[in-house]
């Protein structure tokens, strides 16, 4: 009996995982909105579009001045991709000895390639999905 139960709710899950995942519409608002964000050079609208939940303060510090740096140089293109299967996530062991990653599950990566002549290469971003919306990411404790 257990065994089918397990069945059930592992075919329940897997069929409502698409329904769960955030839309098309909220991609495009998403990506729309990072946009807008490097082209007003606007680190607090950068701010709005990042999950802050379980991020120790040193990072939010420290991220609010790397969206600043991001956002001063700018972008010249943005787009969502689904995640590399090889290198999903970071994960990492702070200089306090405490292992960190991203503080949702990724599910998408945002490339942006920043102007030239700036001080940032390209680079990819993760992106995670909380009550239908998408994220960027921050780096929380492990537990």
């Amino acid at each position: 009996m257990k065994t089918l139960i397990l069945a059930l709710t592992a075919i329940l899950v897997l069929r409502l995982q698409p329904v769960l995942a955030a839309s098309p519409d909220e991609e495009a608002r998403f990506v729309a909105a990072t946009k807008q964000a490097f082209e007003k050079h606007d680190a607090d609208a950068l701010m709005a579009l990042t999950c802050w939940d379980r991020v120790p303060d040193k990072f939010k510090d420290s991220g609010k001045k790397q969206y600043a740096r991001d956002a001063k140089q700018g972008a010249t293109d943005i787009t969502l991709t689904n995640p590399d299967p090889n290198e999903p996530d970071l994960v990492w062991k702070d200089t306090d000895g405490v292992s960190y990653r991203s503080n949702l599950s990724v599910v998408k990566q945002l490339k942006i390639t920043f102007t030239p002549g700036g001080r940032f290469k390209d680079g990819t971003y993760p992106v995670g999905e909380k009550d239908g919306k998408l994220y960027l990411l921050e780096p929380a404790p492990t537990k």
